[in-house]
C-alpha cells in the first residue's frame, strides 16, 4: 500500500479515537455559559472555546482508551488500539496534538494572557480529574461525578469571558450539566454492562445490574429538567425553552418503558445496546437546547442543528469505518478476535 495512504488511514483511525462526534455534552456546556452571562459571549469566541472542549476531551478520550485497552479488547474489539490499526505510541502522540490544538484555541477565545492563565489553570483541574476518572469508574455515583466536573467547567470559563453577571443563572446551568453528566455518565456504561464483568469492571450497571441503573440513570435525566425549568421562569424570555423541553420529555418518557425493557435481556452486547438507547439519548439531546433556549432561542437553535448534523453524520461514518471495518479492510488488517476473558 501506498506509505502516504497508510499514514492517512493512520490518522484516521487516530481521530475517531476522539470520538468528537459524540461529544456534543462536552461542547454544550461552552454556549450555556457564553449566554448565561449578562451580555453574551461573541460568536467567534463560543466557537473558539467549543473547539478547544472538542480537541481536549478528544485528548482524554484518547488517554482513557490507551488506560482500558485490555478491557476494550473484551468489550470493544473494534476500537483503533484493540483492533491493531494504532499502536499506544501513535496513540499518545495523537493525545499531545490534539490537546495542543485545544490549548491554542482556548488561547484564541480568551484574547488576552490573564483570562488565559485562568483558564489554563481551571483546565489543568479537568485534565486530573479526567485522568482520575479511569482510576475510580468502578466507584459508583462518585465517578460519575468525577468526570462530571471537568465536563462542567468550559460553562465557568465562558461565563467569566463574556464578563461575569447573572450569576444565578451561571449556578443554573453549572447544577444542570453536572446533573446531565452524571446521568450520561451511567447510560455510557450500561453499553458495555454485559462484557464488563469479564474484565473485572464493577460499574454502576454491574454492581445494581442492567435495569437497575437505567431507572437510575432516567431519574437523575429527569431531575436535570429541574433548573431548566427554573431557567425559564427566572430569565426574561426564558418562557421559549419551555416547548423544547416539553419535546425533550416527551422523547424520554416515551421511550422510557421500551428502553427499560431491552435491560431486562442479557447479551445483547455493546452496538445494540446503544441502539436500545437511541431515542432516550435524542431525548437529552434536547433538553441540552432546552437550556440555551431559555438564554437564547437563536443559540439553540444554530448549535443544536450544528451539533445534531455532527452527531448524525459522524455516528454513520464511524459505524462504516470503525465498527463494521472499512478502516481495517483497507489497511488488510484481519477482525479483531474478540477475547472472551481478561488477558
Amino acid at each position: 500500500m501506498n506509505p502516504l495512504h497508510r499514514a492517512l488511514l493512520t490518522f484516521e483511525a487516530l481521530w475517531w479515537m476522539t470520538r468528537i462526534h459524540l461529544s456534543n455534552i462536552n461542547m454544550w456546556p461552552a454556549v450555556m455559559g457564553g449566554v448565561a452571562a449578562q451580555d453574551a459571549l461573541g460568536a467567534p469566541q463560543i466557537v473558539g472555546l467549543v473547539v478547544f472542549t472538542a480537541a481536549a476531551g478528544g485528548a482524554l478520550f484518547i488517554v482513557n482508551d490507551i488506560l482500558d485497552a485490555e478491557g476494550d479488547a473484551v468489550t470493544a474489539p473494534y476500537l483503533p488500539l484493540p483492533s491493531g490499526l494504532v499502536t499506544k505510541k501513535q496513540a499518545w502522540y495523537a493525545t499531545g496534538a490534539y490537546f495542543a490544538v485545544g490549548v491554542v484555541a482556548l488561547y484564541l477565545a480568551c484574547g488576552d494572557p490573564g483570562s488565559f492563565a485562568i483558564a489554563a489553570g481551571l483546565t489543568a483541574v479537568t485534565v486530573v480529574l479526567s485522568m482520575a476518572y479511569s482510576k475510580v469508574k468502578d466507584e459508583g455515583v462518585v465517578a460519575s461525578f468525577v468526570i462530571s466536573i471537568p465536563q462542567t467547567v468550559p460553562a465557568v470559563i465562558a461565563w467569566m469571558l463574556a464578563g461575569g453577571g447573572r450569576p444565578w443563572a451561571l449556578a443554573l446551568v453549572v447544577v444542570y450539566h453536572l446533573t446531565a453528566c452524571v446521568s450520561n455518565n451511567v447510560l455510557a456504561a450500561l453499553r458495555d454492562v454485559d462484557l464488563d464483568p469479564l474484565v473485572g469492571n464493577r460499574t454502576l450497571p454491574v454492581r445494581l445490574g442492567a435495569a437497575r441503573a437505567f431507572r437510575l440513570a432516567a431519574v437523575v435525566a429527569y431531575l436535570a429538567l429541574v433548573p431548566v425549568l427554573v431557567l425559564a421562569v427566572t430569565v426574561d424570555g426564558g418562557w421559549r425553552g419551555l416547548p423544547v423541553a416539553a419535546v425533550a420529555l416527551a422523547l424520554m418518557a416515551g421511550s422510557h418503558r421500551r428502553t427499560l425493557a431491552t435491560f431486562h435481556e442479557e447479551g445483547r452486547g455493546r452496538i445494540q445496546r446503544m441502539a436500545d438507547m437511541k431515542m432516550f439519548k435524542t431525548g437529552e439531546y434536547v433538553r441540552h437546547m432546552a437550556v440555551v433556549a431559555c438564554l437564547s432561542l437563536p443559540a439553540a437553535l444554530i448549535t443544536g442543528a450544528l451539533l445534531y448534523l455532527m452527531l448524525w453524520g459522524g455516528g454513520k461514518l464511524y459505524a462504516r469505518r470503525m465498527i463494521k471495518g472499512g478502516i481495517r479492510r483497507s489497511l488488510g488488517i484481519a477482525e479483531p478476535a474478540r477475547k472472551t476473558s481478561p488477558a
